[in-house]
């Protein structure tokens, strides 16, 4: 037994160290959508990782190759997808056949079904909140199709082997898989810290202006309506409508900035999702009609029920209805709005637009302080949708491709049954 164990362990501990290595050089991130060079490189330390693993294999059992190589070609498809865990599958097998050996063929053929397996069961791992319900069944399919090929093709092996190695191998793979998890949380929480400080200076510049400004600015606008009304200046009376939307506009931003420092504690109760879309819808309807921009709501059946602040809710659908819109314009716009997913807890909204869309490093800045892809924004409604959402327990993230448009995707919690 000890001949089994001593080589498995070092396999375990290379997974460990190539899992920290990856999250080190492409830290991992939940609920994001991974560009091709983060597949590329999650491919290439997987293979890596199964290399080092076959460089230590049991020795002991005639001219077989047994270690942990297929744990990381299982895990990488399970969260990179297809293409990572077809890189490491590939490695790993041209590695096998230059081994050589007797069973050289079966080698591959269990690493092409640990493949199969893992892209057979990324659907059902991905859509589970609590991943080891999926890896139990994963682990188990995977366990049964192993043992029968490798008892069907290799009878000398002993009843100890098979208990060593399965337990090794699930140890690995249910434990790399709790590691990524809370490697996962550890960096949204830091992703969360560095943006709550953000979020600070802007309040602190906030507090430090916003209430010096807006008393000389409702003096001025005053003013301006006041000499407008009975001018015979023509120059006054044809400036001064401009002159107030710039006021008004620049009010705005005033109160953008402190819905920032203090958007008010929310006032949460049951609310009909649907309803409070058709109310938010029948606000913007006139908007889009302006830009030449159809709004469809793909209502369901289901009536559910969400635990939020109305106003809340409503204010963020309004700023990312209307960037949607504003995106569209110079053609004819299209936005879609329709229940995405629905878990036990929670309930994602998805606003999907045709506009212009945003590139890799757009959409990597947005919701920053100050960053906008309009001539005329602050980059502060994005702030704000960020700010209230999480006020309520809920979150908002954003898939978008260069003039393909947009998907916000809006969580919300749901009232518990």
């Amino acid at each position: 037994m000890k001949h089994f164990l001593q080589p498995l362990f070092v396999n375990i501990a290379v997974i460990y160290s190539l899992t920290y290595i990856g999250n080190t050089i492409a830290p991992f991130l939940m609920n994001r959508k991974m560009t091709l060079k983060a597949k590329l490189l999650y491919g290439g330390i997987a293979g890596v990782c199964a290399l080092l693993c076959m460089a230590y294999p049991i020795e002991t059992l005639r001219d077989s190759f047994f270690d942990l190589r297929n744990v990381p070609i299982v895990v990488v498809t399970l969260y990179a997808g297809w293409l990572p865990g077809a890189i490491c599958t590939i490695v790993v097998s041209v590695a096998r056949l230059l081994l050589g050996g007797q069973f050289a063929v079966i080698g591959v053929v269990l690493a092409l079904v640990a493949y199969i397996i893992g892209a057979a069961y990324k659907g059902f791992f991905s859509g589970d909140k609590k991943k080891w319900r999926a890896a139990i069944v994963l682990g188990a399919v995977y366990t049964i199709i192993y043992m029968m090929i490798i008892h069907y093709e290799m009878d000398f092996l002993p009843g100890d082997f098979y208990l060593v190695y399965f337990i090794c191998f699930h140890v690995s793979f249910f434990s790399t898989i709790l590691l990524i998890e809370r490697l996962a949380a550890i960096n949204m929480r830091l992703e969360e810290t560095a943006y709550l400080d953000k979020l600070s200076v802007v309040g602190q510049m906030a507090a430090a202006i916003a209430h010096e400004v807006r008393n000389p600015l409702t003096t001025v606008r005053g003013l301006i309506q006041f000499l407008a009304k009975d001018t015979e200046d023509k120059k006054l009376e044809e400036f001064a409508p401009l002159i107030l939307d710039e006021l008004d506009r620049t009010n705005k931003i005033i109160t953008d900035y402190l819905t920032l420092v203090k958007p008010g504690k929310p006032n949460l109760k049951n609310l009909n999702l649907n309803v409070l879309i058709h109310d938010t819808l029948s606000l913007l309807r006139p908007y889009g009609y302006l830009h030449n921009t159809a709004i469809l709501f793909k209502e369901t059946g289901e009536n559910e029920q969400i635990v939020a602040d109305e106003q809340h809710v409503k204010q963020c659908l309004i700023n990312i209805i209307k960037n949607a819109i504003e995106s569209t314009e110079g053609k004819e716009g299209l936005i879609t709005i329709y229940k995405h997913s629905i878990s036990k807890d929670s309930i994602t909204l998805a606003i999907e637009d045709n506009g212009k869309g945003m590139s890799e490093q757009e959409l990597q800045q947005i919701g920053l302080p100050f960053y906008t892809t309009k001539t005329k924004g602050t980059g502060l409604g994005t702030m704000i949708i960020s700010r209230l959402i999480r006020d309520i327990g809920g979150s908002v993230r954003y898939e978008s491709r260069p003039e393909k448009g947009t998907k916000a995707l809006l969580s919300l919690p749901l009232k518990s049954s």
